[in-house]
């Protein structure tokens, strides 16, 4: 199906009569995962120049920022997830060699919106290639970090590191990694393969903390500002937290 096609469908309500193969031969563009994301109310980008009357967004982190995605909407269907999957593995099978395609033993991912991401990435790959390939759920600790793996990772095993989302390199795609590298204590860790991968890439960042690259399957130019430096304080827009009350529809109006 082409770009258009695929678009139009959305909008008209058939986002889940998309199927994997509709993207056969091609990637999914960014105007059909904008259409996708759009059509479960999880995409937001400022539009025009910084204002007092339209506000931004206040991350996590602390900064503010002129986009915000909310892949959990989507990725809560099954279906989505296995058309995402898809689309991840793609990349995947361009970065990493041939040979070692068989050789992937897990897909390691954080809690909570990659979940079903990872669980998709790790049946199809261990469908299309006749293996056996463990979901590795890296659990939040008490501070709401991915830090925890119950039972330890073969070290044996090869594997990935995939997230859904990533803002910074500092995140949680960096803490996944790095939980896993920690996964049987003192005894050797299994083998993370590289690069990291990404379904959504909004960062400025292409590194990890540890210097690992990232791949991403989709990337957006949106910026994260300091509270000094920021533009749209600046012009008088106030920063919300978007998942907090009704701010989702202050930004989305």
């Amino acid at each position: 199906m082409k770009e258009l096609a695929v678009v139009e469908t959305v909008k008209n309500g058939g986002v889940f009569a998309l199927n994997p193969s509709d993207f056969e031969g091609r990637r999914m563009t960014i105007n059909e995962v904008v259409a996708i994301l759009s059509a479960f109310d999880a995409f937001w980008q400022y539009q025009g120049d910084p204002c007092a009357q339209k506000p931004h967004a206040l991350l996590k982190s602390g900064k503010h920022s002129n986009g915000f995605i909310m892949t959990k909407s989507a990725l809560e269907y099954p279906k989505l997830c296995m058309i995402f999957a898809h689309e991840m593995l793609k990349v995947i099978e361009k970065r990493i060699f041939p040979d070692a395609m068989p050789k992937i033993g897990f897909v390691a991912c954080s809690a909570y919106s990659a979940l079903n991401l990872g669980y998709s990435l790790a049946l199809i790959i261990g469908e299309k290639y006749n293996i056996p390939v463990r979901h590795v759920i890296v659990e939040k600790d008490d501070k709401g970090n991915p830090t925890i793996i119950r039972g330890g990772i073969d070290a044996q095993l090869q594997g990935l590191i995939i997230n859904e989302l990533m803002t910074t390199g500092g995140g949680s795609t960096w803490e996944t990694r790095d939980a896993v590298l920690k996964s049987n204590s003192q005894n050797s860790p299994p083998y993370v393969m590289t690069p990291a991968f990404v379904l959504i890439h909004r960062s400025a960042d292409w590194l990890l903390s540890d210097q690992t690259k990232v791949e991403a399957v989709f990337h957006f130019d949106i910026k994260n500002f300091t509270l000094e430096e920021c533009p749209y304080c600046k012009a008088g827009s106030e920063a919300i937290k978007p998942k907090v009350g009704d701010n989702w529809k202050k930004l989305t109006a």
